[in-house]
């Protein structure tokens, strides 16, 4: 009768106590080094993958200090231009406030801002140029923002010749209490920067704060 490793494996597991009665035969027995040709003890290969183990760990624990920290610094930007929105009362205040923020703060230099509805048409500011009915649908049918490869035709066409070097876009529609008010749109000449299916959490939020400093001035 043959003895199958799935059986080996199984008497150790259900007989620990057989490693401390078998000590000096395990102290004897040599394997292969995982990264060397010469041969080592059960107990020194043990210790290799302690250490291996150890590393993945370490590795770990700083990615997620990055992030932490990472997420500490976006969070003070974003309080930043919060207080910033608070204290901006006219409409210029605010497109200048969210572009210059974007620029120095988020590392987002070519971004634009189109807002509509009844208030946005009386304010005469470059930001309420009209635009299709057929984006205002979209944008209102957009319940989160929508990243990507650069988008040809209207949104585009915002940037004027600075289009041409676009290489991604993050699209983040405006709402605030239900009412949709306009789109921002971020882009960048770095094709990785607004990928497709990236996470819009913050972005969301920027999206949130503006859109509440926004509908002040195009509510009256």
């Amino acid at each position: 009768m043959s003895v199958t490793r799935e059986a080996v494996l199984e008497f150790l597991k259900s007989n620990p106590e057989f490693f401390v009665e078998q000590a000096e035969f395990f102290n004897q027995v040599e394997i292969a080094h995982p990264y060397s040709g010469r041969t080592i003890s059960l107990a020194e290969r043990q210790m290799i993958t302690l250490r291996e183990k150890n590393r993945l760990l370490e590795h770990r624990l700083g990615e997620l200090l990055g992030v932490g920290e990472s997420n500490d610094a976006l969070g003070a930007r974003m309080h930043q231009l919060t207080v910033a929105l608070v204290g901006a009362s006219r409409l210029d205040q605010i497109v200048a406030t969210v572009l210059k923020s974007l620029a120095e703060d988020f590392s987002v230099p070519q971004a634009r801002l189109r807002l509509w509805g009844e208030g946005a048409a009386n304010l005469g500011h470059d930001a309420c140029t009209p635009v299709s009915a057929e984006l205002i649908k979209e944008v209102a049918g957009m319940h989160h923002p929508v990243t990507g490869s650069v988008r040809t035709g209207e949104v585009a066409a915002w940037f004027g010749s600075e289009g041409d070097e676009i290489s991604s876009m993050a699209l983040v529609p405006l709402r605030f209490e239900g009412q949709s008010l306009g789109l921002l749109a971020m882009a960048s000449d770095d094709a990785e920067r607004f990928v497709a299916g990236m996470g819009t959490a913050y972005i969301e939020r920027l999206g949130d704060v503006i859109a509440a400093a926004l509908a002040r001035v195009l509510r009256g």
